[in-house]
């Protein structure tokens, strides 16, 4: 049985998709040493793709005539694009990013959680509810980098008055070649911006949160937030103490938490059985990686009790996924997919940045997905 990987271990994602790839693969070597799925061996053919779109859909041709089940990639854009072909060629993307509006619209991707704008407000009305004394609204401004995850969080926009926040603005910095973002927030504390929200991964996520030290942004008063896994262990240790006093949100819990999330003791185990490495090298991506591929396997073994492995297609996976109830990971809270809910996690973790370690505060549910649910009948203040 075979799950696919456009990896990304090179170009300028490699900072969070070659620790990415790494918990995937590493995870089918899991379950291979422990059985396979009902004695049967997983095998994780992959080629490498940058994450690049053109890449993308020369190694997905490629997995598909190897016969893979279901496949898995690490962003958004290179999703888009490859959504025709997994329709016709009725494979599952399991992917490790959030929906776009143009993935909402298919039946075939897995993301890791709801969407970019639902949780762009859930996080702004936590840090309304948690972290502003004031009368007046908060004031929210974001920063992201150039990419279909940044622009899409641009849909939270009209319903923030809403949850009584006021949005200020927004910047954007390049994916490839960021080297300064100086300009993008010094504008936006121009506007007397009380929190800037940053959503952005590997390169251009170092300057942000260098460049708002450099500035001082911080000392100025201004509540600095991270974006899902914008700020993980990739990042934090290469800007070390530049980071702290950031406010984060992770969907994967850090090496420390293991009482909390027990799951993490395999992953832990993995990285050191496969990579070598302690536990306190793990980061976000891989156990990130290592979780989604436990969906695919679980996919897998459900599509197999109901029709069999002689008769296992990519249809049978996909529709296998959306049947998944309370999975337990140990890694994020029970996981039920369905197909308006396509994704893993139903909120994050949220964390601070204090002495160059994360300081869990609380899990955070986000309110239903603005693409698959709608916010027309919400109940804002049950949130």
């Amino acid at each position: 049985m075979k799950i696919g990987l456009c990896a990304t271990f090179l170009g300028p994602l490699a900072t969070v998709g070659a620790p990415c790839s790494q918990g995937m693969i590493d995870y089918v070597r899991w379950v291979n040493d422990h059985g396979g799925i009902q004695g049967v061996k997983i095998e994780m053919p992959w080629y490498e793709t940058r994450s690049g779109v053109a890449d993308t859909i020369t190694a997905h041709r490629k997995l598909v005539q190897q016969g893979i089940m279901i496949e898995q990639n690490i962003l958004s854009t290179p999703a888009e694009a490859l959504l025709p072909s997994l329709e016709k060629d009725e494979i599952l993307l399991n992917c490790v990013s959030a929906l776009t509006p143009v993935l909402a619209e298919s039946s075939w991707v897995l993301m890791s959680f709801s969407d970019w704008p639902t949780m762009f407000l859930s996080l702004m009305n936590w840090a309304k509810k948690n972290l502003w004394t004031e009368a007046r609204p908060m004031r929210v401004g974001t920063i992201f980098y150039d990419q279909a995850s940044g622009y899409s969080t641009l849909d939270a926009i009209p319903y923030f008055d809403d949850i009584g926040i006021e949005f200020v603005g927004y910047e954007v910095v390049p994916l490839m070649g960021c080297l300064d973002a100086s300009t993008e927030l010094l504008r936006l504390a121009g506007k007397k911006v009380d929190l800037i929200y940053l959503t952005s991964y590997a390169s251009p996520s170092v300057t942000v949160v260098k460049d708002a030290k450099r500035l001082g942004i911080g000392e100025k008063g201004i509540i600095l937030f991270a974006s899902s896994n914008t700020l993980d262990e990739c990042i934090l240790n290469i800007v070390k103490g530049d980071a702290n006093g950031w406010f984060l949100s992770n969907l994967t819990p850090s090496y420390f938490e293991t009482e909390k999330w027990p799951g993490l003791k395999a992953v832990i185990e993995g990285l050191g059985k496969y990579r070598g490495l302690p536990a306190e090298r793990l980061k976000g991506f891989y156990t990130g990686g290592w979780t989604h591929t436990m969906l695919s396997v679980e996919a897998i073994r459900l599509a197999i009790e109901k029709v069999g492995y002689e008769n296992l297609t990519g249809r049978a996976v996909r529709d296998a996924m959306y049947s998944i109830t309370d999975f337990n990971t140990g890694i994020l809270p029970p996981v039920t997919i369905r197909e308006n809910t396509p994704y893993g996690a139903n909120g994050s973790g949220v964390y601070e940045v204090r002495e160059v370690k994360f300081q869990f505060i609380e899990w955070m549910t986000a309110f239903p997905s603005l693409y698959k649910e709608g916010w027309e009948k919400v109940d804002w203040e049950a949130y």
